[in-house]
Parts: C-alpha cells; structure tokens; sequence
C-alpha cells in the first residue's frame, strides 16, 4: 500500500535532507582545514590517556575488528538490498543509483591527497585525513540506510543500529590502533553523511512513490 504523501510535505523534507548534508560537508572541511597541520584537543586527550599497547589482547581485538566490521556493513548492505529488489523488481534502476552513490562515498577516502594531514606516529607512510577504513564502513552504513529508508522501511531502525555500531567500532579500532586520529574518523563520517543526504534528497521520486 502506498503512503499519501503531500507534495509541501517532500520538498520540505529533501529541504532538510540538503540543508543538513551541506552542512556536514562545511563542518567536513573546515574539520580537515583546522587540524591539517595540528592536533586538537580531542586528539590531544586521545594520546595523553588511551593507551593500547600493541600485541596485547586489546590490540588483537582492534585489529581483527577493524576489518571485521567493514564486511558485516558491507553484508548488511547486500542484504537490504536484495531485499529491496525482491519488494520492488521494477525499480531496479533506483537500485543503481544506490550504487552510484556508494561509489562516491567510497571515493571519499581519496580525499587524503588534498588534506595530507601525517598520521600518527605508528601509521605506515601516508596521509590520514579522512580515514580510510571509516570512510569505506561509512559509505556502506550510509547507503544501506538510505535503501532501507526508501524501500523496506520495515527494516529502518535495525539496519541504522547495526550499521551505526559497526561503524563506531571501526572508528575506534582505527583510533586504538593508532592508524588515525579521532578527528580522522569524525571527518570520515562527516563526508559521508554529506554525500548520503545530499544523494538521497537529490531524488524526487524515491519519497513520492515509496512503500511505507
């Protein structure tokens, strides 16, 4: 069945949606500007008092979850969307689009090479500003969300608390492992999440004929 929806009500929520995405993209930017060169404060605290000392169980730990907790948003993300598929066969270029985003979220990570913010002393050469791994874990949460939201509302609320905690645990075993920094991860998200609204609020139709 679908859902009634004024046409007042969905300009004003894509509003919203590109209102908020253009603001994490400036707090994304101005976040990468201030600390290019620079700790902040956050991250002062971070290495003052968090201490994870390689080779202990910590440490493990963070290592396997760094990579662990990407696959699972990846599979959570194949899973919501079959299952949006499945619903809707005929809006399989909605689908596509999806893709499309994803892949420029993913992309995001490149942004490394215009910050060149150095990393942490224990991180291989290279730069660190927004994280990699966030940025890819983040990129699957996001458009996982964002089917979810448009095609199997139903799932909404599990796949935004699983992918949320996946990608907090990714955001700290990078931190733990002392691959990034605590600002690297937070900007990793911050792109993310502009892009996510941004691309989800640039598509009319998916809010007028959607199912509840």
């Amino acid at each position: 069945m679908q859902q009634t929806v004024h046409f007042p009500e969905i300009r004003r929520f894509r509003a919203v949606l590109g209102f908020v995405g253009a603001g994490c993209a400036l707090a994304f930017i101005l976040l990468g500007v201030l600390v290019r060169d620079g700790l902040s404060p956050a991250d002062r605290w971070v290495i003052d008092h968090v201490v994870v000392v390689p080779g202990s169980p910590l440490h493990q730990a963070a290592l396997v979850l760094s990579t662990v907790t990407v696959l699972s948003c990846a599979a959570v993300l194949v899973a919501v969307a079959l299952r949006a598929w499945w619903r809707r066969p005929r809006r399989g270029t909605d689908l596509l689009w999806c893709l499309a985003l994803l892949l420029c979220c993913g992309l995001l990570a490149a942004l490394q090479f215009v910050f060149r913010r150095p990393g942490p002393p224990g991180q291989p050469e290279g730069f660190s500003y927004p994280s990699g791994h966030a940025s890819v874990a983040g990129a699957f949460a996001v458009v996982a969300v964002v089917i979810a939201a448009v095609f199997v509302r139903k799932w909404l609320l599990v796949v935004v608390a699983v992918q949320g905690g996946a990608l907090l645990l990714t955001m700290a075993a990078r931190v733990a492992l002392t691959e990034h920094y605590v600002t690297d991860v937070l900007g990793a998200v911050l792109d993310i999440c502009a892009v996510g609204l941004l691309g989800a609020g640039a598509v009319k139709r998916w809010w007028v004929d959607s199912p509840a």
